[in-house]
């Protein structure tokens, strides 16, 4: 009886490829796992793909610990593929050269920047627009409040807001359901003004904040003027340069700061700062918790016993 060949790990690659965008993958790390499969094919020719083999490859670079991480990753899912062919298939370890992802320490806001911000806000030309100035005031405001995501505020639409109520409805997105926020009356007075400005300049149209013409701002546009608010000021964290999303992370952090110093337990306002926040999974949540140990080192150590009873249950 002839041996059967198997075939070589280029061949297998480009099948796996051609596996993963059939089933909607972009596969952006095509190039790399190409790489790597001319690497096995001339290291190991013929041979089961091992841990060993993939953590060369990996490690064969000089970059940071969380690259090489990436790169074992993206052979990890090649493997798997290769082991309902091959048997003999080695999958490395998830964590064997630590995580490939990790969080960039966010911008937390004082008070005082705040209120710069939303006064430079009001210096903003109008020739663009007469609404402009207190699109990015109200906008901005309305993030700092609530510690929405920015695509969820730019995303609202008219009918979301229910200012008798004080409500806010936010819509599905990719990583959160549909959920009704409460508002505090300042936000809701502002809200309502905006509204009715909104409609008196640019009556057509659902989205609640617009540009030029009444358009919806765009994610791109948006993030260049609060660039250009913030330009002079210092971020505290790992970025040059300060986000709209460190607006969630100060208002979530603050909250946890508030109750961590509070004697009652903490566990339940966790909860449902997740569900307020959107988060799908308390995974998220903990971030927040994590993200200055030395402050909310109280409510970290809470929420980490709260976090694994969750995963027992």
């Amino acid at each position: 009886m002839a041996n059967i060949v198997a075939p070589s790990k280029l061949t297998l690659v480009r099948q796996y490829l051609a596996f993963r965008r059939k089933l909607g993958y972009q596969m952006r790390s095509a190039e790399l796992l190409l790489d790597f499969a001319r690497f096995a094919d001339r290291e190991a020719p013929g041979k089961p793909l091992t841990t060993a083999l993939a953590v060369q490859w990996a490690t064969a670079v000089q970059a940071l610990a969380k690259t090489r991480a990436g790169r074992l990753g993206m052979v990890r899912g090649f493997a798997r593929y290769c082991a309902s062919f091959d048997l003999q298939t080695q999958i490395p370890d998830s964590y064997l050269l630590g995580p490939s992802f990790q969080r960039v320490r966010p911008h937390l806001f004082c008070p005082a920047e705040v209120r710069l911000i939303l006064r430079r806000t009001r210096q903003l030309e109008s020739h663009r627009s007469p609404l402009h100035p207190l699109t990015y005031e109200t906008l901005i405001g309305l993030l700092a409040s609530t510690g929405m995501r920015p695509g969820e505020a730019l995303r609202l639409c008219l009918r979301d807001l229910d200012a008798e109520q004080g409500m806010l409805r936010i819509s599905r997105c990719k990583f959160s359901p549909e959920r009704v926020i409460p508002l505090h009356p300042t936000t809701v007075g502002a809200l309502r003004y905006y509204c009715q400005r909104r409609q008196s300049l640019f009556p057509c149209g659902e989205t609640l904040f617009v540009g030029k013409a009444g358009r919806p701002l765009s994610a791109r546009r948006t993030e260049k003027i609060f660039r250009r608010l913030t330009q002079d000021l210092v971020p505290n964290s790992d970025r040059r340069t300060m986000r709209l999303m460190d607006f969630r992370h100060t208002f979530a952090s603050a909250r946890i700061s508030q109750w961590s110093r509070q004697s009652q337990p903490v566990a339940h306002h966790l909860l449902l700062l997740a569900r307020y926040l959107g988060h799908r999974t308390f995974n998220s949540t903990w971030w927040y918790v994590s993200s200055d140990p030395m402050a909310l080192r109280a409510a970290s150590e809470r929420f980490r016993h709260f976090h694994k009873e969750c995963h027992a249950s």
